[in-house]
């Protein structure tokens, strides 16, 4: 009898302590019952615009420490992942468990009609303010956008690091520019979005820049199709480039063609959201997954993946891996991010200032 109870009180001692590694430092004793749903629920679903180099060194560190939770990804374009997560709501079709995507309005849209979950991660607090904006929605990772070069047709001398010298040099050298500009089409959603954080950050000077210059650039397109139209020479440069594709480039041999720079005076940084469903299938999943990604070692992951982590104090390892703090060093300040935040005025203004953009670039 005396071995036996021995046995069971050695047990039981193994199966707590079991328990209590699953619980991150800091954390109520009470995650480990939500670590234990997760691991009975054994899988989640999300629908986002990460790439599979992007998200798989996350998946790979999550699976790590929970190895019996297995996550499931399907990429799709930043909308579609909220089109498809609605169609699917009410049909019995096993849905997405978290979204990750980088579109102001479909969040807005999303929490007005109460799609994602109210959850507050034990993370939280350890966060910026401007990170979790609305209840249940977060910030996954902190994209800054960069402006490039052909180091071959621009002179070093042209190949400026503020916005106001850039727009400047394109009024004044069209010899160099005129024609040979890209960027977002600030028409549409994510483009839009980067010229209204520019707008807000410099005002109607801003404004006197794209009207200036305008005429001169070729808006359209995305990061990949910027960056191969400048490698082949037919853009001198292109401005709004999202740094994480850039460093990508350049990292697989291109950079004695790319050159690149953050802006000294206001660095766009595009937030990319993430959020539980609200009627999630896999709930806990969902829960301990979003929390890892906020942790240190989640954000770290997401360095990994080529995105800009932004917890406070972290810094990123290797060559071209930023964290914000880092993004904010090199531009002079965190006064010179412009972070874009979920501005209601952006999207109820949105109909006049593409109006009047598109005025600028005479479109």
């Amino acid at each position: 009898m005396k071995h036996a109870l021995l046995l069971t009180a050695g047990l039981l001692f193994i199966a707590s302590a079991a328990q209590a590694q699953d619980v991150p430092a800091g954390y109520p004793g009470t995650y480990s019952k939500l670590v234990a749903d997760a691991k009975a629920e054994g899988s989640l679903r999300i629908y986002t615009n990460l790439s599979e180099d992007n998200i798989a060194p996350v998946i790979k560190a999550f699976n790590a420490v929970y190895p019996n939770i297995k996550v499931g990804s399907l990429e799709m374009g930043p909308s579609e992942a909220f089109s498809r997560y609605r169609a699917e709501l009410g049909t019995g079709i096993a849905s997405a468990d978290l979204l990750i995507s980088n579109t102001i309005v479909d969040w807005m849209s999303a929490v007005k009609d109460g799609l994602l979950a109210d959850y507050t991660s034990p993370e939280r607090e350890k966060l910026p303010k401007w990170s979790y904006p609305e209840p249940g929605l977060y910030t996954f990772s902190t994209d800054p956008m960069v402006t490039i070069y052909n180091k071959i047709t621009v002179p070093a001398e042209l190949q400026v690091d503020t916005m106001a010298a850039y727009f400047a040099n394109i009024s004044s050298r069209p010899d160099v520019f005129a024609g040979k500009v890209g960027t977002y089409d600030g028409r549409y959603a994510f483009g839009g979005a980067l010229n209204y954080a520019l707008v807000q950050k410099h005002g109607e000077k801003a404004w006197q820049w794209l009207e200036k210059a305008g005429p001169s650039i070729k808006p359209g397109g995305g990061a990949g199709g910027m960056i191969e139209r400048t490698l082949s020479g037919e853009f001198s440069s292109a401005y709004f480039v999202s740094a994480p594709v850039v460093f990508s480039k350049v990292a697989d041999g291109l950079g004695d063609i790319i050159g690149w720079n953050f802006p000294k005076d206001g660095t766009v940084v595009f937030p990319r959201g993430m959020g539980i469903t609200a009627k999630a299938t896999h709930p806990a999943a969902a829960k301990v997954f979003l929390d890892f990604l906020l942790s240190e070692r989640g954000q770290a992951a997401i360095a990994a993946g080529k995105l800009t982590p932004y917890r406070p104090g972290f810094v990123a390892q290797g060559d071209l891996a930023y964290s914000l703090d880092e993004v904010a060093k090199a531009v002079g300040g965190k006064e010179n991010l412009i972070i874009i935040d979920y501005d209601r005025k952006m999207i109820d203004g949105n109909a006049a200032f593409s109006a009047r953009w598109a005025a600028a670039f005479k479109m």
